[in-house]
Parts: C-alpha cells; structure tokens; sequence
C-alpha cells in the first residue's frame, strides 16, 4: 500500500531511537494524568496584560476612567472546529468534570445592554451578606494591583498637600512595586519639608544616624527632587550647607528656600543656590541664624529676580534694609520683617522714600512686632512715587509703636489698590488722617488695640468716616478696645447697614467689637442688615447684658445672639 502524504507534504520518517525511548514515558505520564484527581492548574495571567480600563485626563483636572468590559463581553465567539473525541482506554477511569457554577439572572433591557437582576433584602436570610458581582477578579486577591497609577498619584497627592512629601512618600514606596512607582512621580515632589526627623527634638545624631541622614538626603536630591520647586528646611542645626549644596546641583527648577531654625548657613552655599537655580525667586530666613553679609551677597547676586523675601529682626537687619534701599531687588513684591519670641528693645530706621524709589513694584509690606520709625530721606534723594502697586500694609505690634498719621501718609500717599490695611496697636492713629488716604475699596481695616497700657485708650471720634467711606467693599473690621463713644459706634454701625442696602449684596462678613462701648439697638441694628456677617466678637461689651458678651461663630449663632438680645430691648421676637 502506498503511504500517506503528511501534511507538510514530506514523507514520514521512521522513528528513531530516542523517539522510540520517549514515546512510553510520553504515554505514562498520560495515563497517570487522566487517572489522577481532576484538578486543573488556573492559568497565569500574562504579566503584561492589557488593563480592563482606559484613562483619560479632562481639562477640570479630573480623570476619567472608562472601563471596556463591555466590548470584551458582546465580541462574537470564535468558531473552532470539532475535532473527534478520543475513546477512553479500557481499565482507565473518566476524568471527573467540574460542576459549573450557575451564572446570575440576567435580563437584557433596552437598546440590548445585559442588566443584573437586583437583588432585595427579602431574598437573603438574616445576617447575610450581599457581595456584589465584580467585573474583573483582582489580580493577586489585591486591590492595589489592579488601581490605575494615575488614580494613586491622585490620592497621593491630596496626602502631600495636608501632611507634606517627606516621610509620606518615603513609606508608602514600601508597599509594593505599583506603590513604588506612584510614589516616585515626579508631581509629588515639587514641595518638599524636611525636618529633624530622625531623631528627637533636642537630641543630637549619632556617627551612625548622622551617616544615614546625609546619605538620605543624597539619594532624594538625586533621585526624587528633578522637579523641585518649594524646598523647606527646618530645626537643622549641623549640615545646612551641604544640604544647600546638595539642593543646587540637581535642582534647577527651584522657585523657593526657607530655612526655619536653622543655623550654620554660610555665604557660600547661599552663592551657589544664586548661580545654580535661575528660578530661585523666594527667600525666607525667619528664625534662622544668617549673617547679615551672607543674605546681601545672595540678594547682589540673584537680586533682579527675587520677588519674595521673609526676615527676622536683629541687630544686623539694617545692613539688608541698605542694601534693598540701593537697589539690589528692583522686582521686590514682598517684605515681611518679624521679631523672635525674645523681642529687641532697640529701633531701627526705615528709609521709606528710598525704598519706594528701589522697590516700585511692591505689593506687600509687612513689619510684625518691631519697634520702627521713619527715617528722614537727604535732599539731594531722588523723588519717590509711593507705592503705587502696594495692597497690604501690617503695621500690627503689641508693643510700644512710633506709627502716626504722617507716618501712614507718607507710605500710603499713592497706594490707590490697598485692600488691607493692619494697624493693630497703633494708637496714634486717628480716623481723620485715614479718611485722607486715596484707597477707594479697602477691604480689611484692622485697628484693634491689644496692650495692656492704660494710657493707649484715649478719646477717639470719627469712626463713621472710615464705614461711610468703604461701606462697599469693607468685609472685616476690628477696633477692639478702642474707646469710641456710643453716639460714634451707632453712626458708623449704621453706615455700614446703609451701605449694605445700597449694593445690594452681602459686605461684612466679621466685626470684632471686643471691649467697645457698643449699645444693645446698635448690635440688633446691624445683625438684622448684615446676612453675610459670619463673625461678631462682643466680649467684654460693658453696655450689653450678660450672658450675650462673648464670640459668635457661623449666621446661626449670630441668629440666636439676635434672639436673645430682642427681649431686652422689648421689641417682638
């Protein structure tokens, strides 16, 4: 008889002999298969399998995830060919089958999508717990696996924001491998606060710690901050410059520096922050021990770009009030000077209208705490424009203050955009020299007096200028303990009322009348005209009944402060 063709058109071969070895052992390990339990391995998945979702970033910084189970599910099924059934020897036993597992009622509803039955809680027993169908089992039994990347960036990043990078991201990486790669998104390290964190407050570092700390901080510099854009270093008092120097090699993208408590820092890595990182805009020294050299060499240096800068009063701050007044930060937008815990008796003299002249684009001036007072410009000094961009003024102190009328003339003569004004504990304000100034829509007016100094309350009139003026755009007010008559606080009061009606919207939202001379139909008067009032302190109100002199927090409470002061004034509830 003539031999078949094969079906690769060549002739078979005769077996050889490792063929001939191989077949019984072949045969034997099927035998043992089917007579063994039938019990089959599941298949792995392929690692790099396609997810069931797709993920698409909207202009609302949101991400929309859309899953594709439903195609997979209407694809047709593929037709495969039937192929003969193999009759089973004789002797061996039949693989056991599996028992198929009832698929849920489904109902196909409109336009031929598949809908699940619902279920109610009268079909399961009490104590029952209703699991509902997922989609795709989780690979691993582990949600984590199976979460988009870009929804853990998401979730990371709401963390960083409240609770900071560091240690946050640095434990999270230890999770998995999904987790480690979420962590490591160059997104979540743009602002960065590092501590001294591995050890107690108060507690100096062993070689050992000391070793790992500053190989930690080598490795994030290197490998995490790329993108690094608001760098904080706080409470370190040993290796500020070589975290400085660290920062300036791998971080071009820097915007911000603040060293908060920190000591040590040297001119030259401040040098080498200005000639590594053209974007460095900010600087913020506040309780740091910086010489005062250090801090003018860096503004010579990277002065033409800073906008930001946040000192702390000593001795040496003169030096760097020279240097801004000569020119060094033509672009200056802020200046904020404070004092330490421990306040320093001894003054110093601001050049106002040298300042104005160096620093025309100023926008915030503040000056917490520190006893100043102007300093008399020469003839022969260029003349100032003001600050003509300037929109808040802190002049706020608790201590004894030099600020008067002309003072605040002579810094706020061309400020016609100032929204807040802060002039917490200067007593030598009257509300006349205010009145002059040529800022139309103040916003915020802080005048509260908070020492202690008998002498500081003196008689004050004139209140009701200052409310007829900006009765519409005053939204927070505060003359705590100024002593202005009642007659003076019920004209102010009711401008404010009338100037609310007048808009037609809601203007005050916080009043602070602490220790005021306020009279009981005044505060019914304005709670009554005033509905976006959200803050009304009367504490210490001596004209008012008891029980109604205290803080009031959110329209509610304002609300009940109305119901309970109504009776007293006999008028219907």
């Amino acid at each position: 008889m003539e031999e078949k063709p094969s079906r690769t058109g060549l002739s078979p071969k005769a077996p050889t002999a490792t063929t001939k070895q191989r077949a019984p052992q072949k045969r034997r390990a099927e035998s043992s298969r089917s007579t063994g339990p039938a019990k089959k391995k599941a298949r792995k998945a392929p690692r790099g399998a396609a997810p069931h979702f797709l993920v698409h970033e909207t202009d609302n910084d949101m991400l929309l995830i859309i899953s594709n189970v439903g195609e997979e599910q209407e694809r047709p099924t593929r037709k495969v060919s039937k192929r003969k059934r193999k009759k089973p020897r004789k002797g061996l036993k039949k693989p056991q089958q599996r028992k198929r597992l009832k698929k849920p009622a489904v109902s196909r509803g409109k336009g031929g999508a598949l809908a699940e039955q619902p279920v109610t809680a009268g079909s399961l027993g009490e104590g029952s717990k209703v699991s509902l169908p997922s989609t795709h089992p989780a690979a691993g039994g582990s949600w984590g696996e199976q979460l988009p990347v870009e929804i853990l960036v998401q979730i990371f990043q709401h963390v960083v924001a409240s609770e900071g990078s560091v240690p946050f991201l640095c434990r999270v990486a230890r999770v998995c491998r999904l987790w480690y790669g979420a962590a490591a998104n160059p997104v979540l390290w743009q602002k960065v606060s590092l501590g001294y964190c591995w050890a107690a407050p108060g507690q100096k570092w062993s070689p050992t710690v000391e070793k790992r700390a500053l190989g930690t901080v080598e490795w994030l510099v290197g490998h995490r901050f790329s993108r690094l854009r608001d760098f904080a270093l706080c409470h370190w008092k040993n290796h500020v410059p070589f975290v400085l120097k660290e920062i300036s090699k791998s971080c071009p993208l820097l915007a911000s520096l603040k060293l908060s408590h920190c000591s040590g820092v040297t001119a030259e890595s401040l040098a080498m922050l200005a000639e590594c990182c053209p974007e460095l805009e900010s600087l913020n020294v506040q309780h740091s021990q910086v010489h005062s050299s250090a801090v003018v060499s860096f503004l010579e240096a990277a002065g033409s770009r800073i906008r930001h800068l946040w000192l702390t009063y000593s001795s040496q701050t003169s030096a760097i009030i020279a240097a801004l007044s000569s020119g060094s930060c033509p672009g200056l937008q802020l200046l904020e000077v404070n004092t330490d815990i421990k306040q320093v008796s001894q003054h110093f003299q601001l050049p106002v209208e040298q300042l104005q002249v160096a620093c025309p684009h100023m926008q915030v001036l503040r000056l917490l705490n520190v006893v100043w007072s102007p300093k008399t410009s020469p003839r022969s000094a260029p003349c100032s424009r003001g600050f003509p961009e300037l929109a808040e003024l802190c002049l706020a102190t608790t201590s004894y203050s030099f600020v008067n009328d002309g003072t605040v003339q002579r810094i706020l003569w061309a400020s016609d955009r100032l929204r807040v004004l802060d002039l917490r504990g200067c007593f030598h304000i009257t509300p006349k020299a205010l009145h002059r100034l040529p800022c139309p829509d103040l916003e915020q007016l802080y005048l509260g007096l908070y020492c202690s100094t008998s002498y500081f309350r003196m008689p004050m009139e004139g209140i009701h200028l200052l409310t007829q003026k900006w009765s519409h755009s005053l939204r927070e007010l505060d003359l705590a303990s100024q002593s202005f008559s009642e007659s003076s606080l019920e004209r102010a009061m009711a401008a404010l009322a009338q100037g609310q009606s007048q808009r037609g919207g809601p203007t005050l939202r916080s009043l602070n009348l602490t220790g005021t001379k306020v009279i009981l139909s005044t505060v019914c008067t304005l709670i009554d005209s005033c509905p976006a009032l959200t803050y009304l302190n009367l504490s210490s109100c001596r004209h008012l009944p008891r029980g109604t002199k205290k803080a009031y927090r959110g329209r509610e409470e304002i609300r009940q402060c109305l119901h309970h002061l109504l009776p007293s004034t006999g008028e219907p509830l």
